[in-house]
């Protein structure tokens, strides 16, 4: 007998599915009561090419997982403003792994323009401490079965006296 496949003369709605969506029901709210969301923040921008109209970086974003195990992500989504401005948006070009009650740290490439951000970075550089405010928003998709993406919202400022120093 076929479970995945009810027969069209029964009455009876297949047995697998149904059973199918209460575990993942059920698994996803357990691993959400269990699984806290990995902290988030951008830690860098790195300039590599700069010309008249575009520029070429690399945001660094780090994620702190909280959690007693380690996370496998799957998938990193991600949108970020810089003073309100829309400044990148993309995605973690490979999965990865959090070790537990640890970080980790990565580099995005980013394509930007400094005109949209000229008025902000002008009024950023000529206060005593420069830095702009960023929110990073998007979602992770962890590598466990059956769970949806876990949706995350950061807000922040990056330091621009000390842009690429860190490594």
């Amino acid at each position: 007998m076929d479970l995945d496949h009810a027969d069209p003369s029964s009455s009876q709605p297949p047995v697998r599915p149904r059973l199918r969506d209460r575990l993942r029901d059920r698994g996803i709210g357990l691993v959400r009561r269990f699984i806290k969301t990995p902290d988030i923040s951008i830690t860098d921008l790195k300039l590599r090419q700069m010309s008249l109209m575009e520029q070429r970086g690399a945001l660094s974003i780090r994620l702190h997982n909280p959690n007693r195990i380690a996370l496998g992500v799957r998938a990193f989504r991600y949108r970020v403003e810089m003073s309100g401005q829309r400044f990148a948006k993309g995605q973690a070009e490979e999965p990865f792994r959090i070790p537990a009650r640890d970080a980790t740290t990565f580099d995005v490439d980013v394509r930007l323009s400094m005109l949209k951000l000229a008025g902000s970075l002008v009024s950023a550089l000529l206060a005593p401490r420069p830095t702009l405010q960023y929110r990073i928003t998007g979602e992770i998709e962890l590598a466990l079965p059956w769970l949806p993406p876990i949706p995350f919202s950061h807000t922040g400022q990056v330091d621009l006296e000390r842009l690429g120093e860190r490594r």
